[in-house]
């Protein structure tokens, strides 16, 4: 009954249980009462000094309960807390090393891509075939399914002429698009690529269709493409021709590509710079022919 202090220990644990320390202590308070109160209020029974070192013993119980959970529930707290550091740490150290190898792979799937086409275009292949490779590695490389050649009209200051040379990811899916960018010669400045040959450097479209610059985007109601970037083909500081790749849907620029890219275009510059020779030396042996 009400005399048995003992048993209000059980409210403490209750407090204990819901690892909750104001409820431990207002438990502990409350069982004190029951315990005090149960003194004047039980019935008589036993010697005196009995039933008051009994009532001294609940007390005592009571409080070092009260005390041992609240050091319990602190030693959870602690060990709960570097738990969770020790789990954020892991997460973030996990999280780390992902990056970091993420890095690796797209380094080296860097380095394979301009060794693949260092050595295309040190290749005696035709250069249109170097080209396709160089459009169809490229894409693959940035995961985007649509890329096109400009090359730089043969009169100067006449801006870029665009190729029949593309690769499509999606064959039919951007037939509008092509059809549209066959009809678009580009001067300097304009669009896409007029802004590469404007700059001479890579250059990047969050969302074409949003972009003042971009004529081909209003040339039709869906031309079915978003993000873009370009880069240069380059004979000295001469912009000679410039690839264009185009995502389906929107992204942020991408400073490591664009990097990537401009060497990219320097080495297909050796290409371009070749078949100028060449076909200077055959208008010259011609011109030697006539003489």
């Amino acid at each position: 009954g009400i005399a048995d202090g003992m048993l209000y220990v059980a409210l403490v644990l209750l407090g204990m249980m819901a690892r909750n320390r104001k409820l431990i202590i207002i438990a502990a308070i409350v069982s004190s009462l029951l315990n005090l109160l149960g003194y004047f209020f039980s019935p008589p029974g036993g010697e005196l000094v009995n039933v008051i070192a009994n009532r001294i013993l609940a007390f005592i119980t009571i409080w070092m309960t009260a005390i041992l959970c609240l050091l319990k529930n602190k030693a959870d707290e602690t060990l709960q807390a570097a738990r969770n550091f020790l789990e954020t740490s892991v997460e973030d150290r996990t999280a780390k090393l992902q990056e970091v190898n993420q890095r690796l792979n797209s380094e080296a799937d860097s380095s394979k891509l301009v060794k693949a086409i260092a050595i295309a275009s040190n290749e005696a292949r035709a250069v249109n075939d170097t080209l396709y490779f160089c459009i169809e590695r490229v894409c693959k490389f940035a995961g985007w399914p649509l890329g096109h050649l400009y090359l730089a009209a043969e009169k100067p200051a006449s801006g870029l002429i665009p190729t029949e040379i593309w690769h499509v990811g999606d064959p039919g899916k951007f037939d509008v698009f092509q059809k549209i960018t066959g009809d678009s010669p580009m001067q300097a400045g304009i669009g896409l690529p007029g802004r590469v040959l404007a700059s001479g450097k890579p250059e990047w479209i969050i969302d074409v269709t949003k972009d003042l610059n971009f004529p081909r985007a209003r040339l039709a109601e869906n031309i079915g493409v978003r993000a873009g970037f370009a880069f240069p083909i380059l004979i000295g500081r001469e912009v000679v021709g410039v690839m264009e790749f185009f995502s389906t849907k929107a992204a942020e620029p991408d400073k490591e590509m664009l990097a990537i890219m401009a060497q990219v275009g320097t080495l297909l510059g050796r290409v371009l710079e070749r078949k100028r020779a060449l076909d200077q030396s055959e208008i010259s042996q011609e011109q030697l022919r006539n003489l």
